[in-house]
Protein backbone atom coordinates (compact mmCIF):
# COMPACT_ATOMS: atom_id res chain seq x y z
CA UNK A 1 0.00 0.00 0.00
CA UNK A 2 1.25 3.44 -0.93
CA UNK A 3 -0.02 6.50 0.91
CA UNK A 4 -1.87 8.64 -1.63
CA UNK A 5 -3.99 11.28 0.13
CA UNK A 6 -5.33 12.59 -3.19
CA UNK A 7 -6.84 9.19 -4.01
CA UNK A 8 -8.47 9.10 -0.57
CA UNK A 9 -9.91 12.58 -1.10
CA UNK A 10 -10.97 11.70 -4.64
CA UNK A 11 -12.93 8.66 -3.42
CA UNK A 12 -14.66 10.82 -0.81
CA UNK A 13 -15.46 13.53 -3.36
CA UNK A 14 -16.68 10.98 -5.93
CA UNK A 15 -19.30 9.81 -3.43
CA UNK A 16 -20.27 13.40 -2.52
CA UNK A 17 -19.07 13.15 1.10
CA UNK A 18 -19.19 16.43 3.01
CA UNK A 19 -16.01 16.69 5.07
CA UNK A 20 -13.24 19.04 6.15
CA UNK A 21 -9.60 18.00 5.99
CA UNK A 22 -7.83 18.66 9.28
CA UNK A 23 -4.48 17.63 10.74
CA UNK A 24 -1.17 17.06 9.02
CA UNK A 25 -2.35 16.75 5.42
CA UNK A 26 -4.39 19.96 5.71
CA UNK A 27 -1.32 21.67 7.20
CA UNK A 28 0.76 20.37 4.27
CA UNK A 29 -1.69 21.93 1.83
CA UNK A 30 -1.26 25.22 3.70
CA UNK A 31 2.50 24.88 3.15
CA UNK A 32 3.79 22.97 6.17
CA UNK A 33 7.05 21.09 5.55
CA UNK A 34 6.18 18.43 8.13
CA UNK A 35 5.51 14.93 6.75
CA UNK A 36 2.24 13.15 7.37
CA UNK A 37 1.23 9.54 6.94
CA UNK A 38 -2.55 9.77 7.12
CA UNK A 39 -5.57 11.84 6.18
CA UNK A 40 -7.66 13.28 9.01
CA UNK A 41 -11.20 14.40 8.27
CA UNK A 42 -14.21 15.75 10.13
CA UNK A 43 -17.25 14.40 8.27
CA UNK A 44 -20.78 15.77 8.52
CA UNK A 45 -22.84 13.37 10.67
CA UNK A 46 -26.21 13.53 8.93
CA UNK A 47 -27.58 10.16 7.78
CA UNK A 48 -27.20 10.85 4.05
CA UNK A 49 -23.58 11.90 4.44
CA UNK A 50 -22.76 8.87 6.58
CA UNK A 51 -24.23 6.67 3.81
CA UNK A 52 -21.98 8.38 1.24
CA UNK A 53 -18.98 8.11 3.57
CA UNK A 54 -19.62 4.40 4.10
CA UNK A 55 -19.77 3.83 0.32
CA UNK A 56 -16.48 5.67 -0.16
CA UNK A 57 -14.80 3.69 2.62
CA UNK A 58 -16.03 0.38 1.20
CA UNK A 59 -14.71 1.42 -2.25
CA UNK A 60 -11.30 2.01 -0.64
CA UNK A 61 -11.40 -1.38 1.15
CA UNK A 62 -11.28 0.30 4.58
CA UNK A 63 -10.43 -1.81 7.61
CA UNK A 64 -9.99 -0.95 11.28
CA UNK A 65 -6.41 0.07 12.07
CA UNK A 66 -5.17 -1.72 15.17
CA UNK A 67 -1.75 -2.38 16.70
CA UNK A 68 -2.12 -6.03 15.65
CA UNK A 69 -2.85 -5.02 12.04
CA UNK A 70 -5.93 -4.27 9.92
CA UNK A 71 -9.20 -5.86 11.02
CA UNK A 72 -12.09 -6.47 8.63
CA UNK A 73 -15.36 -4.87 9.71
CA UNK A 74 -18.68 -4.18 8.05
CA UNK A 75 -18.74 -0.44 7.42
CA UNK A 76 -22.14 1.14 6.95
CA UNK A 77 -23.89 4.31 8.11
CA UNK A 78 -25.06 2.64 11.35
CA UNK A 79 -21.50 1.62 12.23
CA UNK A 80 -20.24 5.16 11.54
CA UNK A 81 -23.12 6.73 13.49
CA UNK A 82 -22.11 4.66 16.56
CA UNK A 83 -18.58 6.10 16.61
CA UNK A 84 -18.47 8.81 19.30
CA UNK A 85 -15.09 10.44 18.70
CA UNK A 86 -12.62 8.89 16.26
CA UNK A 87 -12.27 5.95 13.92
CA UNK A 88 -8.82 4.94 12.65
CA UNK A 89 -8.87 3.08 9.34
CA UNK A 90 -6.44 1.70 6.80
CA UNK A 91 -7.43 1.72 3.12
CA UNK A 92 -5.92 0.66 -0.18
CA UNK A 93 -4.65 4.26 -0.50
CA UNK A 94 -3.35 4.75 3.04
CA UNK A 95 -4.59 5.56 6.51
CA UNK A 96 -7.59 7.76 7.20
CA UNK A 97 -8.79 8.99 10.59
CA UNK A 98 -12.44 10.00 10.91
CA UNK A 99 -12.53 12.49 13.75
CA UNK A 100 -16.07 13.31 14.79
CA UNK A 101 -15.08 15.51 17.76
CA UNK A 102 -11.56 16.92 17.24
CA UNK A 103 -9.70 18.55 20.10
CA UNK A 104 -10.09 22.31 20.32
CA UNK A 105 -12.75 24.96 20.50
CA UNK A 106 -14.66 23.95 17.35
CA UNK A 107 -17.58 21.57 17.54
CA UNK A 108 -17.84 18.88 14.86
CA UNK A 109 -18.24 19.38 11.14
CA UNK A 110 -20.22 22.63 11.30
CA UNK A 111 -17.64 24.34 13.50
CA UNK A 112 -14.73 23.26 11.31
CA UNK A 113 -16.59 24.02 8.08
CA UNK A 114 -17.22 27.69 9.00
CA UNK A 115 -13.57 28.68 8.60
CA UNK A 116 -12.62 26.08 5.98
CA UNK A 117 -11.31 26.91 2.52
CA UNK A 118 -11.96 25.26 -0.83
CA UNK A 119 -8.59 24.26 -2.31
CA UNK A 120 -7.73 22.41 -5.50
CA UNK A 121 -5.32 19.61 -4.59
CA UNK A 122 -5.25 17.94 -7.99
CA UNK A 123 -6.73 18.45 -11.45
CA UNK A 124 -10.44 18.98 -10.84
CA UNK A 125 -10.17 17.83 -7.21
CA UNK A 126 -11.35 20.55 -4.82
CA UNK A 127 -11.61 19.80 -1.10
CA UNK A 128 -12.43 21.77 2.04
CA UNK A 129 -9.41 22.25 4.29
CA UNK A 130 -9.45 23.59 7.81
CA UNK A 131 -8.17 27.09 8.46
CA UNK A 132 -4.57 27.03 9.66
CA UNK A 133 -5.53 28.77 12.93
CA UNK A 134 -8.09 26.02 13.58
CA UNK A 135 -5.48 23.31 12.96
CA UNK A 136 -3.08 25.05 15.35
CA UNK A 137 -5.81 25.40 18.00
CA UNK A 138 -6.69 21.72 17.72
CA UNK A 139 -3.08 20.55 17.97
CA UNK A 140 -2.52 22.78 21.00
CA UNK A 141 -5.67 21.43 22.68
CA UNK A 142 -4.76 17.80 21.92
CA UNK A 143 -1.45 18.25 23.74
CA UNK A 144 0.11 15.10 22.27
CA UNK A 145 3.91 15.16 22.00
CA UNK A 146 3.84 14.99 18.19
CA UNK A 147 1.40 17.92 18.09
CA UNK A 148 3.52 19.95 20.52
CA UNK A 149 6.54 19.40 18.24
CA UNK A 150 4.55 20.57 15.18
CA UNK A 151 3.24 23.78 16.76
CA UNK A 152 6.35 25.97 16.25
CA UNK A 153 6.43 25.05 12.55
CA UNK A 154 2.72 25.71 12.07
CA UNK A 155 2.81 28.99 14.00
CA UNK A 156 5.82 30.12 11.95
CA UNK A 157 3.97 29.19 8.74
CA UNK A 158 0.92 31.17 9.90
CA UNK A 159 3.12 34.21 10.68
CA UNK A 160 4.75 33.95 7.25
CA UNK A 161 1.36 33.81 5.52
CA UNK A 162 0.15 36.85 7.49
CA UNK A 163 3.26 38.82 6.45
CA UNK A 164 2.79 38.09 2.73
CA UNK A 165 1.51 41.09 0.78
CA UNK A 166 -2.06 40.77 -0.42
CA UNK A 167 -2.63 40.54 -4.19
CA UNK A 168 -4.72 43.62 -5.13
CA UNK A 169 -6.23 41.72 -8.09
CA UNK A 170 -7.73 39.04 -5.93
Amino acid sequence: MTFDPRLICSALEDEGVRFVLIGGFAATIHGSPLPTSDVDIVPARDDENLERLARALVRMNARLRTEAGPVEVRIDAGFLRAMPFILNLVTDHGDIDLTFSPAGRLDGFDGWDRGALDVEIGPGLVVRIAALDDIIDSKRAAGRPKDELALPYLESLRDEIVRQPKDPDG
